[in-house]
């Protein structure tokens, strides 16, 4: 986030109040737990693979169940790092390198809640500040800009 590539997007004009990321480990805080069972199950299936698979065809199953998750985990990994979170004195921006940037104007019609450590818009269902590490930053933030369009 110290590079700043995201600030290209943010028009002239506009105050930044607040800015963030996504959590950046290897696991997503809430979901962490499904990753464990995850790669303690294809654990156990490769410690047991002697014994169930007969043939050639089963381990390569093994083999692609194994790559296949491989590949999620990095690739959810890879968009929480590309993804910043960014709130100015008009808008709430969703910014990342791969995908368009979305925004929002902030304004006393939007409303949004927090949920655990994610920001959700009503009514806005593509739009969410995931696995944030202070939630309550950038709710205090979204009302500050409410209170500033006023």
């Amino acid at each position: 986030m110290s590079d700043g590539w995201w600030r290209t997007h943010i028009p002239e004009g506009e105050e930044i109040l607040w800015t963030g990321q996504p959590h950046q480990g290897y696991f997503p805080p809430h979901v962490a737990w499904a990753y464990r069972i995850l790669i303690l199950s294809l654990g156990l299936a490769w410690l047991a693979s002697p014994w169930f698979a007969d043939t050639l065809w089963d381990y390569w199953k093994l083999i692609g169940s194994t790559g296949f998750v491989a590949f999620l985990m990095w690739y959810d990994r890879l968009l929480r790092t590309c993804r910043v979170y960014v709130v100015t004195t008009r808008n709430a921006w969703w910014i990342s390198k791969i995908f368009r940037p979305k925004h929002i104007p902030v304004d006393h019609a939007l409303n949004y809640h927090r949920s655990g450590q994610n920001v959700v818009f009503s009514r806005r269902l593509f739009l969410v500040f995931e696995y944030l590490s202070d939630p309550d930053a950038a709710l205090a933030a979204l009302n500050q800009a409410r209170e500033a369009s006023a």
